[in-house]
């Protein structure tokens, strides 16, 4: 299956076309599901014409891929941001930001993160999510070695980052799946957040 997009814009009114594609595929998605998602219903979302979104995309499953890198492209930016200058604070206070990224960022919009992850593998893109859990761990053992006074000697980080990466992408699934109520939510971000400190600390 072909899901590369056909050709990259290259100038603003190309960009945005394409973006607004994207918008429309990203709504249409959530709105009936991908079996029910067409070219022809994303070109009318979008206000522009089948041809000129054949131009860009090939067909549906290259858009759905589209959706999904700009899912995961999104989300690692979030993570990013949310860990910039992290070395002046707590570990816990790190352990908290990344806690907070990915299971109250995945909570605020569980319908797209369920579209994500089911998504990828049926056509064929998971290596996209895969990716993104790679660059989430590589981002959260960068964070541990700031904080290396504070963590055991005898943990290995690259280990421990890939064991926190799981473990959260893990609730973050089921906080998708069950949807549960905010101040559930932050109960087991907090919860959370101590188990990972816990486990982390120097003994």
């Amino acid at each position: 299956m072909d899901v590369k997009p056909r050709k990259s814009p290259r100038q603003a009114r190309a960009k945005a076309t394409a973006d607004a594609i994207i918008d429309a595929s990203t709504q249409l998605l959530l709105d009936q599901g991908y079996d029910r998602f067409t070219t022809a219903r994303v070109a009318e979302r979008a206000g522009v014409s089948v041809g000129s979104l054949y131009q860009y995309f090939p067909n549906k499953a290259a858009l759905a891929a589209a959706v999904i890198d700009r899912c995961c492209d999104a989300f690692v930016a979030d993570l990013e941001r949310a860990l910039a200058g992290r070395p002046r604070i707590t570990l816990a206070e790190c352990i908290r930001a990344i806690v907070d990224v990915i299971l109250i960022s995945h909570h605020l919009t569980p319908d797209l993160h369920r579209i994500v992850i089911e998504l990828a593998p049926r056509i064929g893109v998971a290596e996209k999510t895969e990716r993104m859990n790679r660059r989430m761990a590589e981002g959260i053992e960068a964070v541990l070695r700031m904080h290396i006074d504070e963590i055991a000697p005898a943990i290995d980080l690259a280990t421990a980052a890939t064991i926190i990466e799981t473990l959260l992408v893990a609730l973050a699934h089921r906080a998708g799946t069950t949807d549960p109520a905010p101040d559930r939510t932050d109960a087991i971000a907090r919860e959370t957040t101590a188990m990972i400190t816990r486990y982390l600390a120097a003994r």
